[in-house]
């Protein structure tokens, strides 16, 4: 890349390492994850460090590749936009605009041929992992994300995501080694159940998002907006995912902060934004849903504007909402 880099210019382009090597990674951190369970049985110790590793990963992809990066659903400095890539990258799925590239085309062809991971266009096998086994797996459009591609050190970490993501790798297994984390957790099982397997099922949660919650027939779900007739809001994968299972809310307005809508669909990736923002590292958190989308879908105020407005249209009004 020369050094005034235009997206226009660049267009479309392979970046980083080739499918092939994605999928020797994936299948080595399956193996991983086996090992694990194989060799070192779970203690107390390495259940924390699993499900603190799991977290921050999932946080990862949902606060920062898909509600930043992908929708720009918030603001930040420049320095903090690089501090939470990094964070981004430990999810395990590739670089920050890579990612951001393929969610914001399957955004905008949604359930359709050019959307690279639809069940519904392409069958649940690819949707789920046959994708990245794909020829183009690892091309993207660099003006799809030009608002970003303008940072060369995102650009960087596009192409050379590997780097960060292993070495948080070896720093667990030296922090075991070294004691650091407990006198139950050595180096390797560190590796194995710190890097491993909460990368493996940070990987099959999002294969679950990408296609559960574009099966609507699938039990287990909920429409609250029926324009968005395949996507669903599936509870259980929101509490795995932090608030990302919400997908029928969040393909009614994608541009939010948020996936959950009512007060009974909790999202813990908003709160964290929120206390981001109370701490002054981000801005412009876009986390009010509209009146006119709670109306549509029924929900709090704009459940209580909709029984308003039936009361004064009166009974022809009360029944044109009913059906």
């Amino acid at each position: 890349m020369s050094r005034t880099f235009s997206p226009r210019q660049a267009g479309i382009a392979d970046v980083g390492p080739p499918g092939w090597f994605s999928t020797a990674h994936v299948v080595l951190r399956h193996v991983g994850a086996v090992a694990a369970l194989v060799l070192f049985p779970l203690n107390r110790d390495l259940l924390l460090l699993v499900v603190v590793s799991y977290l921050l990963r999932i946080w990862g992809m949902e606060a920062v590749y898909h509600r930043y990066f992908s929708h720009r659903s918030y603001k930040t400095s420049r320095v903090f936009q690089f501090l939470l890539a990094l964070v981004g990258v430990q999810s395990g799925q590739r670089g920050p605009l890579w990612w951001a590239y393929v969610h914001r085309v399957h955004h905008r062809h949604a359930d359709m041929p050019a959307d690279r991971h639809s069940p519904v266009a392409h069958g649940f096998a690819r949707a789920y992992f046959g994708w990245m086994r794909q020829p183009d797996f690892r091309r993207m459009d660099w003006r799809v994300v030009a608002d970003f591609a303008r940072y060369p050190e995102l650009r960087w970490l596009t192409r050379f995501y590997e780097v960060p993501l292993e070495l948080v790798g070896a720093l667990l297994a030296l922090a075991g080694y070294l004691g650091w984390l407990g006198p139950n957790i050595s180096g390797a099982s560190a590796f194995l159940w710190g890097y491993c397997v909460p990368l493996v099922l940070v990987l099959h949660a999002t294969a679950f998002v990408n296609t559960f919650c574009h099966l609507s027939r699938v039990p287990g779900g909920y429409q609250r907006y029926a324009r968005e007739r395949h996507s669903v809001n599936r509870p259980v994968l929101s509490f795995l995912m932090l608030g990302a299972g919400y997908h029928n809310n969040h393909h009614r307005m994608a541009s939010l902060a948020r996936a959950g809508f009512a007060w009974h669909e909790p999202d813990v990736t908003l709160w964290t934004l929120r206390v981001l923002r109370t701490l002054r590292l981000v801005d412009g958190v876009r986390d009010t849903v509209p009146d006119a989308v709670l109306r549509e879908g029924g929900i709090g105020a704009g459940r209580r504007a909709l029984r308003a407005d039936a009361v004064e249209r009166g009974p022809a009004a009360r029944d044109e909402h009913a059906s």
